[in-house]
């Protein structure tokens, strides 16, 4: 019988800042020396997880108790942002500190990673780090240019097929039996492990005893399970006493719509609930403590390493670690996030920009919603705050066009496995996304979600019970 977890604290609460002020870029911010440099680092990403279904976030839906305990042990970031809702964009800008007009990848069948950015697992390995990552989905494959820098790099992907029988993903039990061989090889040389983790994503189909507990609800269960394997990576971490304390972090890459706002699953849309995503850091002689203030998926890269006390090339990011340590106030930064993908559609982009209460959504039809009077923005306010909607689409218009990395023509051509495997897991492969290109105004996406909510159903349905109960 679950325990659900006291509600107290966990409120959300929301900066207003004075102004909006432009994005700070890495070496904007003197940084402030963290009380120790701990020598190695476990990055968890949870892909398709909302905050909202974190315990430790104040969600009612699930029970995470070790995201909990990591929670209770170290820093939560309420209102952490990404960059876009899919999942190769989400983790180059993570593991780059760079937003998608940057680093040039905007969606899951396009661009790969280009090798001239510098990752964190190219910095560390350079600084004499042993580096491992073990994978869930085909989405982070070899050739999409996260592999950079890692001495193993491991994405064979053995559950979920296609009618070809090409593999689609692992589930999260299998990717930390392989994560915690790998930590059982390292005795006290730093290391930087990550640990990719897919089965919130659709279709969902949590193991025993997740299935039965969360029946009515299969996502919760994914994520519950998610959160069990998190537990089993910091007790073999932790259980490790002759190395040092490691940064910790959890992160997620993007949300789930869930049928919010017409949306089934993710890709199109831009709203909080795909866009808020959980982000937790343990580090040592960091206290525990929360963070209501906005901060963004690219603050991740120069938090770590000036964690690690390495050198931080430049990034779209801030550190983090003076916030985490009580040393600073406001940080009043703003979050950009895109979606390119409506355009395989032939229907427009998305961009936002968050800044403190306010985010704005440019579309045909423009949105402005005040997050801390509505947060699962219900009130489109653009036409009543044509001031505030004005600054911010500037500021917006501004961050879309950075570059010109964004224009080097990083165009990735998937095989035509890959084209399968993607369309398997609900991605249309077809097509060119382009990249801030001018031309005609384009069919806004709201009006057109019904029919890919319909299509995404359809693809996610199991056909056989094979594939309704892969192990």
């Amino acid at each position: 019988m679950f325990r659900w977890p006291r509600r107290d604290g966990m409120h959300r609460r929301v900066v207003l800042p004075g102004c909006f002020l432009p994005v700070c870029l890495g070496g904007c911010a003197t940084p402030a020396r963290p009380p120790e440099a701990s020598s190695s680092v476990l990055i968890v990403t949870l892909d398709t997880t909302r905050a909202d279904y974190v315990s430790a976030y104040g969600s009612m839906r699930v029970w995470t108790p070790n995201l909990d305990r990591l929670a209770a042990d170290g820093v939560v970031f309420e209102q952490a942002m990404t960059v876009a809702p899919l999942t190769l964009p989400a983790h180059c800008s993570l593991f780059t500190g760079l937003l998608p007009p940057r680093h040039g990848v905007r969606d899951n069948a396009g661009a790969s990673l280009a090798a001239s950015y510098q990752t964190l697992a190219e910095v560390l390995q350079r600084r004499g780090f042993e580096t491992g990552a073990f994978v869930g989905s085909v989405v982070l494959e070899h050739g999409r240019g996260l592999e950079a820098g890692f001495d193993v790099y491991s994405d064979g992907i053995t559950t979920g097929r296609t009618s070809s029988g090409i593999g689609l993903q692992r589930r999260a039990d299998q990717i930390v039996d392989e994560a915690i061989a790998w930590l059982e090889e390292r005795d006290r040389a730093p290391f930087l492990l990550w640990v990719h983790l897919y089965d919130p994503h659709a279709p969902y189909a949590p193991p025993e005893p997740f299935r039965t507990a969360y029946g009515d609800d299969p996502y919760a269960g994914e994520v519950a399970f998610a959160d069990a394997q998190v537990g089993r990576l910091l007790d073999a971490l932790d259980g490790r006493r002759r190395l040092d304390r490691p940064v910790v972090v959890v992160v997620g890459d993007h949300g789930e719509s869930l049928t919010e706002h017409g949306e089934t699953g993710h890709g199109i849309f831009i709203y909080q609930n795909v866009i808020r995503v959980p982000l937790i850091i343990r580090a040592a002689g960091v206290a525990p403590r929360r963070v209501a203030e906005v901060t963004r998926l690219v603050d991740v890269m120069p938090t770590v390493l000036e964690l690690v006390a390495v050198s931080s090339p430049a990034t779209d990011g801030v550190s983090l670690v003076a916030t985490m340590t009580g040393r600073v106030g406001a940080l009043d930064l703003e979050a950009y996030s895109e979606s390119l993908y409506p355009e395989r559609f032939g229907w427009s982009p998305l961009r936002a920009l968050r800044a403190g209460r306010f985010k704005l959504i440019e579309a045909p039809r423009p949105e402005l919603y005040d997050l801390q009077t509505d947060p699962t923005e219900q009130h489109n306010i653009h036409a009543t705050r044509p001031a505030v909607a004005t600054a911010m689409s500037r500021r917006l218009a501004a961050l879309a066009q950075l570059g010109p990395t964004a224009r080097e023509g990083h165009f990735y051509r998937p095989a035509r496995e890959t084209l399968e495997r993607l369309a398997a897991l609900g991605y249309v492969a077809a097509g060119r996304t382009t990249v801030d290109q001018p031309g005609p105004v384009l069919p806004d996406p709201k009006d057109h979600i019904g029919e890919y909510s319909r299509l995404a159903r359809r693809r996610h349905e199991p056909r056989t019970p094979t594939e309704r109960d892969l192990p």
